[in-house]
């Protein structure tokens, strides 16, 4: 296979890379068994993403799940290179970055069980697009799954008209950071220039917020790609109907979740009859003025099941962040009691199982539960108040209360349970991609495959530390060293004990972040 030659601005312009949870096998296998699939475990499945850029979305992958095979390909010849240096520091052999035009893979790289185009479709020519539907068709399993994300309408259009006028007001400039900084700038003048009552003047300050909390790399190549398209969500599913795939879902299953809407309109889009699945998600689509969409796609002769039962949930891992917000708080009685979730959303229940079972998730956490052992730590928790071994009647009540929250995205639910620690070992172990990230940035990649962010500089030090041969007390021990100056620094003069106190902390944290393995 003969390598592409030609240059790319993102060999000029790196793009930073990271992980996105959505890709993540394991997700993917969840919904595709949901709606009725069969799909390979991630434990043991081939994974081809198409534009990988460094490695970020397949290196830490390809990590926990070191019996699969991780394949990326992307047409620039620096960024590649820079991912083959993560990847050599980390000693993965089932993970392959090759420098590679899409339109070049072809039956021979084989068949794969996952195939992710993450931030691809929108911002390649039509053929390229093609390409990658032609792909999905040709080197994806029979019980496969394709991803392919895009800019969406309705929001799309005002993204579009921003960027119209950011293109023009840039048209002279060719450096990266002064395009940018002048796009930042015609939109500050407009989102202030433009009348306050008016829906254009809205639009305008809607994007500059936007563009303001943007990397100015994402800003030049996402928003100033002359040639990016946006798509309605029928549009990509009706071509992928071309090439003989179909609409598994949407990535978010709690996009399907009707509760946040009126009843008028719930009754509406309840009238969509299961064959019309991608209709319902269309008109939501314009309810909500989506703007970026995440497909799920299959083959076409796959057959599909779309009503679910609440049942659903006793088949999958349940994640839930759920910590009571007061300290003190009963059990055994209907007293109610409010928990909070790390997304910042608020629960108040007062049925006891329920209580004890919200309080099992997020102690759990980031670990997962079945439901089976949420109602047996549950049943404990309950007992060990004196309160009544729950019922038949309560353990169906909290199957219900399961179902809502995973529906409404509270629980999250998985096919496969995460590699993840519940708790602090005798000798720490962060997850080595984490550990190399810290080296060069405070953004890092747990284990439930997000993007975390470390506090400071220390903070990445000391996470480099958890390498598993560490004890605590050696742990200190070289944590005083190192805040002292290191090698040729003077005799530690730090407080053991005060750094015990904030190495115990920093554990604490970095365990309900994700970042420590098992």
């Amino acid at each position: 296979m003969t390598a592409p030659a030609h240059a790319t601005l993102y060999d000029d312009v790196f793009y930073p890379g990271r992980a996105y949870e959505h890709t993540h096998p394991n997700r993917l296998a969840t919904l595709a068994a949901l709606y009725g699939m069969s799909p390979p475990p991630p434990e043991r499945c081939r994974v081809l993403e198409l534009g990988c850029g460094v490695g970020g979305n397949l290196l830490p992958l390809a990590f926990q799940y070191p019996e699969s095979e991780f394949v990326g390909i992307d047409l620039s010849k620096l960024t590649i290179e820079r991912g083959q240096r993560n990847l050599g520091g980390l000693g993965l052999s089932n993970v392959e970055l090759l420098h590679c035009d899409i339109l070049d893979v072809d039956a021979r790289f084989g068949q794969f069980d996952y195939i992710i185009a993450h931030g691809v479709y929108s911002w390649v020519p039509p053929a390229v697009r093609s390409k990658i539907m032609a792909i999905f068709k040709q080197n994806l399993s029979p019980q496969g799954v394709a991803y392919v994300s895009y800019n969406a309408h309705p929001f799309s259009h005002a993204r579009n008209m921003a960027r119209d006028m950011m293109l023009f007001h840039t048209r002279h400039l060719t450096d990266m950071h002064q395009k940018v900084a002048q796009s930042r700038a015609i939109m500050k003048f407009l989102s202030e220039a433009t009348k306050a009552d008016t829906v254009h003047g809205a639009v305008m300050r809607d994007q500059y917020e936007r563009l303001t909390k943007m990397l100015d790399e994402v800003v030049f190549h996402d928003d100033l790609n002359e040639q990016a398209k946006a798509f309605l969500l029928h549009e990509v599913v009706e071509f992928a109907g071309e090439h003989g795939l179909q609409y598994l879902s949407d990535a978010e299953f709690s996009r399907r979740n009707l509760a946040g809407y009126s009843d008028d309109v719930r009754a509406v889009l309840q009238r969509f009859p299961d064959s019309e699945f991608m209709a319902r998600d269309q008109y939501q689509d314009f309810i909500d003025g989506f703007g970026f969409r995440r497909t799920l796609l299959c083959h076409a002769g796959v057959t599909l099941t779309r009503p679910l039962d609440m049942n659903f949930v006793r088949r999958f891992h349940l994640l839930a962040s759920t910590d009571p917000v007061a300290t003190e708080f009963c059990l055994a009685d209907a007293s109610e009691m409010e928990f909070k979730t790390q997304e910042g959303s608020s629960l108040r229940v007062s049925h006891p199982l329920l209580k004890a079972a919200y309080l099992c998730l997020g102690r759990a956490w980031p670990a997962a539960l079945t439901f089976d052992e949420l109602v047996g730590e549950a049943g404990r928790q309950l007992d060990a108040t004196g309160a009544q071994a729950p019922s038949a009647e309560d353990v169906q009540l909290l199957l219900e209360a399961m179902f809502v929250l995973a529906c409404s995205g509270e629980v999250s639910f998985f096919q496969s349970r995460p590699a993840v620690a519940r708790s602090v070992s005798d000798r720490p172990l962060a997850c080595p991609v984490a550990r190399r990230q810290s080296e060069s940035d405070t953004m890092v990649t747990n284990m439930l495959h997000q993007t975390v962010r470390l506090e400071d500089d220390r903070g990445c030090r000391i996470l480099r530390l958890l390498d598993g041969t560490r004890s605590f007390d050696e742990l200190v021990a070289e944590i005083r060293h190192a805040d002292a100056g290191g090698a040729g620094g003077e005799a530690p003069q730090q407080d053991p004990e005060a750094v015990a106190a904030s190495l115990r902390q920093f554990l604490r944290t970095a365990a309900r972040l994700g970042l420590l393995i098992r």
